[in-house]
């Protein structure tokens, strides 16, 4: 069984060098691999943005402003789903004499750190982990300690043990890689673990899940999905 030293020790790495405007100016064989060949040879002298799918763009452009800003750390870190793929994007500014010479982005492919791998009679790779960040770092969970999973904009709020953690993916994303039995969605900005679910209430024509663990949450089922809910309930 390959074990995740292993995995840190061969994790494929890319790299794509910019100019001060951000364009693609050259990149490494592996950055080829992750992207696309013809995506990265379409986008030489094209600004970075134009990799990534429309739904990222907004985190790279989010990703350029904390590398370009003097108060941000030695590099700039995110997280994005590409979209069967997990990605972790480090941005470092460059200098040469006179001025800013231009930027490293750095790559990471997490997804076998994250991910079961692909069954043929799946349409993807279901997540085993989710990446949180925590104290500057990211951290992979295991998919069966988390409680809930909350929208947070763009952004996913994850619940571990009665801790909330911020999650670079957004809810919709994470959904799509996630067992619909297990994992289930009951409204447009919650998706329950069912093992943390310890009751169903009704107030009026509104139904609650309650989860259990410190992370005790009432939260709301939606009409759409609460069908589903009492389904897999037996209710």
């Amino acid at each position: 069984m390959v074990g995740p030293q292993y995995l840190l020790n061969h994790l494929p790495i890319g790299i794509v060098m910019l100019d001060s405007d951000y364009r693609v100016v050259s990149y490494s064989e592996s950055a080829q691999v992750i992207f696309g060949e013809g995506n990265l040879r379409k986008s030489l002298g094209q600004q970075i943005q134009s990799i990534h799918p429309e739904h990222s763009r907004d985190k790279v452009e989010w990703l350029i402003e904390q590398a370009r800003r003097e108060e941000s750390s030695a590099y700039a870190s995110m997280l994005i789903n590409v979209p069967d793929t997990v990605l972790q994007l480090r941005l470092v500014q460059l200098a040469n004499a006179d001025s800013n010479a231009g930027y490293c982005l750095i790559l990471y492919d997490i997804t076998d750190l994250t991910s079961h791998p692909a069954d043929p009679s799946s349409p993807g790779r279901t997540l085993a982990k989710i990446p949180i960040s925590t104290r500057g770092r990211t951290a992979l969970v295991a998919i069966d300690q988390i409680t809930l999973l909350r929208a947070n904009g763009h952004y996913t709020d994850v619940c571990v043990n009665g801790t909330h953690y911020f999650c670079g993916i957004p809810l919709s994303q994470l959904e799509a890689r996630l067992n619909p039995d297990e994992y289930v969605r009951v409204h447009r900005s919650f998706i329950v673990n069912l093992a943390h679910a310890e009751g169903i209430d009704r107030h009026h024509d509104q139904f609650l899940i309650t989860m259990n663990g410190t992370c005790a949450h009432q939260i709301p089922v939606s009409r759409a999905h609460a069908g589903k809910l009492r389904h897999l309930l037996g209710l």
